[in-house]
């Protein structure tokens, strides 16, 4: 299957991880910008084709006009099921519950940026949206390492590599403000309306919750829960990182 990506950050994501397969590369020669100049050398580097097309030839080509005098031809990567890997260190989540592509690469985003080793997803075929996740990514999904796996696979994997699961489940929990992350855990968020299934919240070593700042009986939307637990995690790691350095 091909498929097209456009805009520099896209194209620049997907030649440079390697993790897709680019066909050829299509630039409009009256576009002359560092970022352009930089994916067509190293596109050149790794043997792509680059091919030079009118302003109108790159519109039909993307279908649309806010490809920004760039477009890549690439068959998608393949994401890995979760069994296949070795046991991955650091921050890690599963996200369950998301349906919008454009949330998906929202949380890539973040995960990405707040320093996230390991995205687990559920066992979806999301290949037709690849190019809309990846823009609304900023790139990211194609650099965030991203497997698949079924919730029984999920607990397997976390219990084979002794790795702690930690839920955004208010039931029994501890407020996030006051954890203790271990340095390689996972972080399971679920959908606002339905929640984490049953496997994994039984499979809990603990649950915890975000503190809000008023009352309020609703749960935030995916993305930002997970915007707020990676970046608690990340404080909280480089607050320990000063304080070893101040110490030594």
């Amino acid at each position: 299957m091909e498929a097209i990506y456009q805009g520099t950050i896209s194209c620049k994501a997907i030649i440079e991880e390697a993790k897709s397969e680019p066909i050829a590369l299509y630039v409009d020669p009256l576009k002359k910008t560092k970022d352009i100049a930089y994916i067509i050398a190293i596109s050149k580097q790794k043997k792509i084709p680059v091919l030079y097309k009118t302003r109108k030839e790159l519109d039909a080509l993307a279908s649309s006009k806010s490809h920004g005098g760039i477009v890549l031809k690439a068959r998608p990567r393949s994401l890995p099921t979760l069994s296949t890997l070795s046991k991955k260190e650091g921050m890690l989540f599963y996200v369950e519950g998301v349906e919008d592509p454009y949330n998906l690469g929202s949380i890539c985003r973040t995960l990405y940026a707040a320093g996230c080793n390991l995205l687990i997803l559920p066992k979806r075929d999301w290949t037709n949206a690849y190019s809309t996740i990846l823009k609304a990514s900023a790139g990211a999904f194609e650099r965030l390492e991203i497997a698949m796996a079924s919730e029984k696979e999920i607990v397997a994997y976390l219990q084979e590599h002794q790795i702690p699961l930690y839920c955004a489940y208010r039931n029994n929990a501890l407020s996030m403000a006051s954890f203790s992350y271990e340095k390689t855990n996972c972080i399971a968020i679920g959908g606002a309306l339905r929640g984490l299934s049953r496997t994994i919240l039984e499979a809990s070593d603990q649950n915890l919750y975000i503190e809000y700042g008023r009352e309020f009986r609703n749960a935030l939307d995916s993305a930002s829960a997970v915007a707020v637990f990676a970046f608690d995690e990340l404080s909280k790691e480089k607050k320990n990182e000063n304080q070893s350095r101040k110490t030594s």
